[in-house]
């Protein structure tokens, strides 16, 4: 499968090129700045801002599905995930690409579930509102889309190894605030889903 991954550079990104390769993968990496990718194996890379939209459609150029992995870290009020979500789905309409995969998180209703998620959602809601309110607008852009998408709203990302092995992704949140997940392992379940039209127009709990 081709595959073009959108924040590439970051740690899901990266995990997720890794686990592709080694899966026979061919991959296009999409990044700011090229010596971000580290070691991460990509079969091309192309860079830009997410919002522009003449590397966002190079990338896209003959994928077969496309990952959506942005995430902020300093200016968490920037419009990156509405308008680079909302650039990547125009350039996959303009080549036919019909498979996407996005990662979100699982912080905000509907997407929490029992009292300590739903405690920790309303700590994360008050100091991240602007976040909060971007990843709302990329559910919308996301789910009205017209694509195959599916959403991975993991909880908690790490690269210490787990002590039991991951559950398959639900389809419902989590009772449990924090559910560990490490990024190899979300990458795992990016690439188990993507040929699965079970999990088409679906949000998905790792």
């Amino acid at each position: 499968m081709s595959l073009t991954v959108f924040g590439a550079s970051g740690r899901t990104g990266q995990s997720l090129l890794h686990v592709a390769h080694a899966r026979g993968h061919r991959t296009t990496a999409h990044v700011r700045d090229a010596a971000r990718l580290g070691d991460a194996p990509a079969t091309r890379v192309v860079t830009g801002s997410a919002f522009d939209t003449v590397s966002v459609t190079d990338a896209v150029r003959d994928a077969d599905a496309v990952v959506i992995a942005l995430g902020l870290h300093r200016d968490r009020s920037t419009a990156l995930y509405s308008h680079g979500t909302a650039t990547v789905v125009g350039a996959m309409r303009q080549h036919g690409v019909r498979r996407l995969v996005v990662v979100s998180e699982a912080i905000y209703p509907p997407h929490t579930r029992g009292p300590l998620a739903h405690t920790a959602a309303a700590l994360y809601r008050l100091a991240n509102a602007p976040a909060v309110r971007e990843r709302r607008l990329q559910d919308s852009i996301v789910t009205n889309s017209q694509t195959n998408w599916t959403i991975l709203r993991p909880t908690l990302l790490t690269h210490r190894p787990s002590r039991r092995p991951p559950s398959p992704p639900a389809l419902r949140p989590r009772a449990h605030a924090f559910s560990r997940l490490t990024y190899r392992q979300l990458a795992a379940q990016m690439l188990d889903v993507l040929d699965d039209p079970a999990t088409y127009h679906r949000n998905l709990y790792p």
